[in-house]
């Protein structure tokens, strides 16, 4: 009974620890941080043609397509922030990736143990006990337990290839995968997301990872479960048992939300609150994800930008003509069996989609647009000597634009106005120089003319004078 009492005491701790507000942050500082994170810009509100989406507390917010990994809603999406415990996604799904969720089991060992600080989540584990890696990803996922989590990682991480520790080779493991599906400012260190000032991502990079979760079945299921029993151990005679801790996972709670199945809640004092979402309304799987949140805001924050997503794009299937068009127009043939989807405005067409192509991990990417957004993306095979040569072709156009542009745009336009006023007067001074000069010429040719003429009629009229004279001479 006493043992049981300090189970049940220790439970209650972890909770605390992990719903309670930062020890040293004040319900009204935390709350003063919230409203000045609310009044930060959404930037896809900036977007034409896009649709407006509400204000949150969050410092990153964002919502995505996670079949189109299509971007709807976006707030400072790409900044860096503490994690905290949904660093325990990327936790789970590398060790479902890489291990046998049927037969494997995972030790826990001194180190997992010995790590902890007074307040971390955990489920009372002791070293040399052995459990399911099922039961590992329940303790993981619904409980946060961070001694089952650095058990997963080195139990996970003897089977990788690398060099180093297993625990280490696991971590490799996280940022490499990252990569895979695309993070650009994730660097984890842990696979717990205790507080570490190199341990970081961003609310793009998480919702990323996290759209991987619909791929795998065993994981949903986990997530969507509201209470796990660990059973006996080979060292523990009783049983441990745990609950979720999602509140829009649970039907009674009042941040309850229909289309919800999945998620992962996260809080440190550096970080604040975050929060995973998974959605799905029978028409489109969303990935909403908000982080660096202060105070009691971040399950109406989720609902409110859930509802937004919903109630204001599609998924649709591309017509065989739009791919025919960027056949003829990106040099890029789809080779993808299944259909090709973009998410897009209610309102919006599919004729206003424009296309670019990219590389992503080694193959070659049709992107489908929408007023500059990435909505849609399909493997291709990409014709690259003909987009080389149609790129030059608008880096030439493009270099004439700017040239005339930056012309305008700035001060020049007026030196080269007044060097051109310089010129034209200069020419004009030359003409009429030049034409005076020949005017000058002119009348001085005629002046010698009417010389010339007057000294011949002269000299006529001397000979014929000479002439009578000689006349009468004669006669």
């Amino acid at each position: 009974m006493k043992r049981k009492m300090k189970k049940i005491l220790a439970g209650l701790l972890c909770i605390a620890a992990v719903t309670m507000p930062a020890s040293g942050v004040s319900a009204a500082d935390a709350e003063e941080e919230a409203k000045q994170s609310y009044a930060l810009p959404v930037q896809s509100n900036e977007i034409e043609n896009w649709p407006e989406g509400p204000a949150v507390y969050g410092k990153s917010a964002i919502v995505i397509d996670a079949d189109t990994k299509a971007v709807l809603y976006a707030k400072n999406i790409d900044d860096e922030h503490y994690p905290a415990s949904i660093t325990k996604v990327m936790t789970a799904l590398l060790a479902a990736e890489n291990g046998d969720l049927e037969t494997g089991r995972v030790t826990i060992s001194q180190e997992s143990v010995d790590f902890l600080e007074p307040g971390d989540a955990y489920i009372g584990m002791r070293p040399g006990e052995e459990i399911s890696l099922t039961d590992a990803l329940y303790g993981v996922l619904l409980a946060s337990a961070n001694e089952v989590s650095y058990a997963v990682a080195e139990n996970i991480g003897n089977t990788l290839s690398g060099t180093g520790t297993g625990y280490e080779k696991f971590v490799a493991a996280m940022n490499d995968r990252a990569g895979e599906l695309g993070a650009t400012h994730t660097h984890f260190v842990n696979p717990h997301g205790l507080q570490d000032e190199n341990h970081y991502t961003s609310a793009h990079d998480m919702a990323l990872i996290s759209s991987e979760l619909f791929s795998h079945p065993e994981l949903m299921e986990i997530m969507q479960t509201y209470e796990h029993t660990i059973g006996p151990t080979n060292l523990e005679t009783e049983s441990r048992t745990f609950q979720q801790r999602h509140e829009m996972l649970v039907n009674w709670n009042d941040h309850y939300y229909e289309y919800c199945v999945g998620g992962k809640t996260g809080y440190t004092d550096e970080a604040g609150n975050t929060l995973i979402t998974l959605a799905d309304n029978g028409k489109m799987h969303l990935v909403c994800v908000e982080m660096e949140t202060r105070g009691q805001h971040i399950y109406d924050d989720t609902r409110s930008i859930l509802d937004y997503a919903f109630e204001n794009f599609t998924r649709q299937e591309v017509d065989s003509s739009v791919l025919e068009q960027a056949q003829e127009e990106a040099h890029a043939t789809v080779t993808e069996t299944e259909p090709v989807y973009v998410s897009l405005p209610a309102d919006a067409s599919q004729e206003d989609l424009k296309f670019e192509t990219g590389e992503e991990n080694g193959e070659s990417m049709l992107y489908l647009t929408y007023e500059g957004q990435t909505v849609g993306k399909a493997k291709a095979d990409v014709d690259e000597k003909a987009v080389a040569r149609k790129e030059k072709e608008e880096q030439g156009t493009a270099s004439v634009l700017d040239i005339i542009k930056n012309v305008f745009e700035g001060r020049q336009w007026i030196v080269i106005a007044a060097a051109a006023a310089v010129i034209i007067v200069a020419v004009v001074i030359l003409i009429l120089v030049f034409r005076r000069r020949r005017r000058r010429s002119f009348l001085r040719t005629g002046r010698r003319q009417k010389r010339l003429e007057r000294q011949r009629r002269r000299r006529m009229k001397r000979a014929a004078r000479r002439s009578r004279r000689r006349g009468r001479k004669r006669w």
